[in-house]
């Protein structure tokens, strides 16, 4: 009898902490779901490689819309970085192609455009940072090393523009013509140049 009395005087002095955890966990599952998302989105935040995938699929889905709207079969963007580092502590200049969509049954070329050392290209380099790599036949091109490779790749017609950030060049963003679909390549969007170059700078603005 004592040990009954006993278990209820410690029910009703826990009395308030059992109503307590009965309100929070009643809480918790009323908003359960917002609360997962919200944890959810504050992991996403701090993880690097999610965040990473997130915004290259919103970079890649750019570019597709600049492929489609200058009716282009390729659309890609060249990234600037370091190679080896030379005796004289120097640094080897390369770039690489880090991001490309294509039309479907248009070869992908990223793989192999990969640690391009930008010493071996720069008249072609010369080209697009003034402006002036908008070709609509590729053997305009002047670099000869550059035109054989983009020959190589089935590319007809050809328009690169620099991106500039902070006045540093960061990165190039092109596109290709690899096949005339009857009707030869169309650079009526690359000739209003403003709105073209408008276009790119929204591009790499998305690099991180």
């Amino acid at each position: 009898m004592e040990k009954i009395k006993d278990l209820l005087l410690v029910i009703r002095s826990s009395r308030g902490w059992v109503l307590i955890l009965m309100f929070v966990s009643g809480f918790l599952w009323l908003f359960n779901k917002p609360i997962i998302d919200y944890i959810n989105v504050s992991l996403a935040k701090d993880d690097l490689v999610l965040s990473n995938i997130q915004n290259d699929v919103l970079i890649n889905n750019a570019l597709n819309d600049l492929m489609l709207e200058t009716k282009a079969d390729r659309a890609y963007i060249f990234r600037f970085h370091n190679g080896v580092t030379y005796y004289t502590g120097t640094h080897k200049a390369r770039m690489s192609c880090d991001y490309e969509v294509v039309r479907r049954g248009i070869s992908s070329e990223a793989q192999r455009l990969q640690n391009l050392p930008t010493a071996l290209y720069v008249d072609w380099l010369s080209e697009v940072i003034s402006n002036r790599m908008i070709h609509p036949d590729v053997n305009d091109v002047q670099d000869a090393r550059a035109k054989q490779m983009l020959i190589q790749q089935g590319i007809r017609g050809i328009a690169v523009m620099p991106y500039y950030r902070n006045g540093n060049l960061i990165s190039l963003i092109g596109i290709d013509y690899v096949s005339y679909r009857g009707k030869g390549i169309d650079l009526s969007k690359i000739n209003n140049l403003e709105g073209f170059k408008e276009r790119i700078q929204k591009i790499g603005d998305l690099i991180i």
